[in-house]
């Protein structure tokens, strides 16, 4: 077989890799895989932003929070840690995310996006 026929042939029989998915109102917030966007409460916008976005899926408690830690950072998140609860912070954005266990080894992933607003000093 001649090598560009089995270059073809190998990249035809190579898996595709799965197409990341992002939250519709926090568009560059990946959702996890086996993880889709369900339909939530709209948040607000005035001084400051509020978004609220949820996904559902089969994950590991573990896994999903291993992927943030992993992949937040890379976006220019940082880490922090309120009142027990973890925190992602990134210039005057506040990401904080919540995943609960529900029946039939569903998670839903629940993200509260908080955007301050700027300073209204003029020093």
């Amino acid at each position: 077989m001649s090598r560009a026929l089995f270059l073809a042939a190998a990249l035809c029989a190579a898996p595709a890799q799965a197409e990341t998915l992002y939250f519709t109102e926090i568009p560059d917030l990946p959702l996890p895989s086996g993880f889709s966007e369900v339909a939530v409460t709209p948040g607000f916008q005035g001084q400051g932003r509020l978004v609220f976005a949820e996904a559902v899926g089969r994950g590991d408690g573990l896994a999903v929070r291993d992927f943030y830690y992993d992949t937040l950072p890379q976006l220019g998140w940082a880490e922090s840690v309120e009142e027990g609860a973890v925190v992602f912070q990134r210039g005057r954005e506040r990401l904080h995310m919540f995943l609960i266990r529900e029946a039939g080894g569903v998670a839903r992933l629940r993200v509260q996006l908080v955007v301050q607003p700027a300073s209204m000093n003029a020093d």
